[in-house]
């Protein structure tokens, strides 16, 4: 779910920066400006775009990051917890082994004496 909501943000800032940028070329191509305004102008929007890109490129790999850190977190604890319940399971069956051995011993001695 988080996941879902990750992509549709990442899906919706990646969808204003394009339409913002579209908009600003629309914009400036139909201005009354003279050419080397417009040149300005456009590359100075250029500049912006790129810079708004660079941060959002940055916000998703914190974000991958993150993610990353909190995989390995749960994939830690789930490997402690399976660990542990292996370790449990491994001890009722050895325990249950040598009351079987012992029962079975004990049967064994009762039929020779018996």
């Amino acid at each position: 779910m988080d996941n879902e909501r990750s992509n549709s943000g990442v899906g919706f800032l990646s969808g204003l920066v394009i339409g913002a940028f579209a908009g600003a070329v629309l914009a400036l191509v139909l201005a009354p400006q003279s050419g080397e305004e417009t040149r300005e102008l456009i590359s100075g929007k250029a500049q912006e775009a790129r810079g708004k890109a660079l941060d959002l490129a940055s916000d998703l790999r914190d974000l991958a990051n993150q993610l990353a850190d909190d995989l390995r977190k749960q994939a830690d604890d789930l490997a402690k917890r399976t660990r542990a319940a292996y370790e449990t399971t491994s001890k009722r069956a050895n325990d249950a082994v040598s009351a079987a051995k012992h029962a079975a011993q004990s049967k064994i001695d009762d039929l020779q004496n018996g």
